[in-house]
């Protein structure tokens, strides 16, 4: 029996603390689109200690959190995770650090799927409170559709049919009538 390649799409990040909600409100952003079978959906929000039974099985993983790294709010950046580079530490620093050691343990015990992408969202609002600023607000569909595209990409979700050019369609008209 063949098994279907599986991918988990994972939203990390507290609620109440405004902005840095931003990869639930992603993962609420999917919930609303056909991902198919493939494609598993998880808002663990800031609970990260069962990271590991959501990649389990997996065969891609993107992980959606925010995080403050300077830039204005509402600046997304998608990065393939490589454990070995020690940049990533950095995207893994203050409250982000358990999501790096259960990624390790992932890691160690076996379930670590081969390929993982980060998503990072730049919050413009930290204090407690729900919601989203304005300029965090459109950039969750913004991530919603770049998840999209990459899993389309990759061979999880069907490519959109093509859509046959407005003169052909023309043409297509002239014909029948």
């Amino acid at each position: 029996m063949v098994r279907l390649k599986k991918a988990v799409i994972v939203g990390l990040g507290d609620v109440v603390w405004g902005d840095m909600g931003a990869g639930s409100y992603v993962i609420e952003a999917l919930s609303q689109e056909n991902l198919g079978m493939n494609v598993d959906l998880a808002d663990i929000g800031s609970e990260v200690l069962n990271l590991e039974v959501h990649l389990y099985r997996k065969d891609y993983a993107i992980l959606v959190y925010a995080l403050a790294r300077g830039y204005p709010g509402g600046h997304i950046s998608q990065l393939a995770y490589q454990e070995s580079l020690r940049l990533w530490q950095g995207f893994f620093c203050g409250g982000m650090r358990p999501v790096y050691e259960r990624l390790l343990l992932a890691k160690r015990y076996g379930v670590m799927p081969p390929a993982v992408t980060l998503v990072v969202i730049e919050p413009q609002v930290v204090c407690y409170g729900l919601g989203l600023s304005g300029k965090v607000r459109p950039a969750i569909r913004k991530a919603a559709r770049l998840i999209k595209k990459d899993l389309e990409r990759r061979g999880f979700l069907p490519s959109p049919p093509a859509a046959p050019l407005l003169r052909y369609r023309l043409d297509l008209l002239q014909m029948t009538i």
